[in-house]
């Protein structure tokens, strides 16, 4: 017993979260984010940041500072969308950098104090390699495997990918919020080798799904397309007589057996490559992919 005094609020699930910081050394890999904290009498209220400022500022920081915009919306994401104390956190690669976008944003409202904490977020520290018949409710794993069966649109724009590898299978979810990360689940087919990183969440009643934070694609699979021969004389398509009937040119009167036909690599709309859910969908811990040193392997 280490005979510590706690304060707990609601159910007290911050008394986990706030052990783990006391006791993370951060010894491989960290981040820094600077908070702004309101004066009180504006607490509740809504914030007044210049909108303008902040894209300024990102485009001046990046990728010293990250997730400050989402990229596609536009959307800012350096303001929280709660009442709580805080008027802004900027995540940073070092301190310099937070201070630098700090002085860049500007602010339309008292700032009471400033803070800078060391942190784990967006490190990936949360996620754990493991084999599909391993993966438990609440673990963040990273999943080796190939997709097993064509991906799914389900009501609400989520799209819904069934992987496996050699211990079993499981869904894995690309939800609305993802946004353009969903086409990319889309144009996945069976066979394509992919590693799959995301949180487990337990849901009553439906089966364990990983909701998809990055997805690196390993491998695509050939995707072949049965095209009719052409008539040797007029050079048009010939048509198919009905299934192991041949072809025929109806202009010339050519025939051709069944056996005529080619199959021909049809081109994928999707590349080898890294793909990561937008600012918006992304959950503190996850490493955005501007992170990933070029020396430093994603997974």
């Amino acid at each position: 017993m280490l005979g510590a005094e706690v304060h707990k609020f609601k159910l007290g699930r911050g008394i986990i979260g706030a052990l783990a910081a006391i006791g993370n050394t951060l010894e491989r890999d960290w981040t820094f984010e600077l908070i702004a904290y309101r004066s009180k009498e504006n607490w509740g209220t809504p914030r007044r940041v210049d909108a303008e400022s902040v894209p300024e500022m990102d485009a001046k920081t990046y990728p010293n500072t990250f997730d400050n915009i989402d990229p596609a919306t536009g959307e800012i994401r350096i303001t929280p969308h709660t009442p709580c104390p805080i008027l802004y956190g900027i995540r940073a690669e070092s301190q310099e950098a937070a201070f630098e976008a700090h002085e860049l944003v500007r602010a339309l409202e008292p700032i009471e104090r400033l803070t800078v904490f060391k942190t784990n977020q967006g490190t990936d520290e949360h996620v754990r390699p493991a084999n599909i018949s391993e993966v438990k409710p609440n673990w963040s794993v990273i999943v080796d495997s190939v997709v097993c069966r064509k991906p799914t649109v389900m009501a609400g724009g989520h799209v819904i990918l069934r992987i496996r590898d050699g211990t079993g299978e499981i869904d894995c979810a690309a939800y609305e919020p993802t946004r353009q990360f969903r086409d990319v689940v889309r144009k996945l087919v069976v066979g394509d080798r992919v590693i799959a990183c995301g949180g487990v969440k337990e849901k009553l009643e439906l089966p364990l799904t990983v909701n998809l934070e990055k997805l690196a694609v390993l491998e695509l699979k050939p995707v072949l397309k049965k095209v009719n021969p052409k008539c040797s004389r007029c050079g048009k398509k010939m048509k198919s007589e009905g299934k192991c009937k041949g072809y025929s040119c109806k202009r010339c009167r050519i025939r051709l057996p069944a056996g005529s036909a080619k199959l021909v690599e049809v081109p994928r709309e999707i590349e080898v490559g890294v793909f990561e859910v937008p600012p918006r969908a992304r959950r503190h811990l996850a490493k955005p992919l501007i992170r990933t040193r070029l020396t430093e392997r994603v997974y």
